[in-house]
């Protein structure tokens, strides 16, 4: 006896192809998403042409500490990259600023 048109392999069809829907949607997001992160980090060749970011600066010179910069421009030295960075240290009238080059390990994203 028939129960409405609808019999358990209709449902079970159903189900499986409602399954493999979902699966494809959520392998469809993820491959996005990673073409998104990949597509927000620069490549190697494209670092030199980044516009300047904030980051935080660790342990400049001559001012031990974490300190909020901007990193203007990079550069190759020896294999490794260094980043030019403006940082203001110290607060009030005895702030001063530096314009120096460190390498990427001193720098991090803000």
């Amino acid at each position: 006896m028939g129960s409405g048109g609808w019999g358990r392999q209709e449902a079970r069809r159903s189900a499986d192809a409602f399954r493999a829907a979902r699966a494809n949607d959520r392998s469809d997001r993820a491959n996005r998403a990673d073409r998104a992160d990949r597509a927000d980090r620069p490549t190697e060749s494209d670092r030199r042409r980044m516009p300047p970011r904030h980051c935080w600066v660790t342990d400049p010179p001559a001012a031990p500490g974490r300190w909020p910069g901007v990193v203007v421009g990079w550069r190759a030295v020896d294999g490794r990259w260094e980043g030019r960075v403006v940082v203001v240290v110290g607060s009030g009238p005895g702030a001063g600023v530096l314009d120096l080059w460190l390498g990427e390990d001193q720098l991090a994203p803000a």
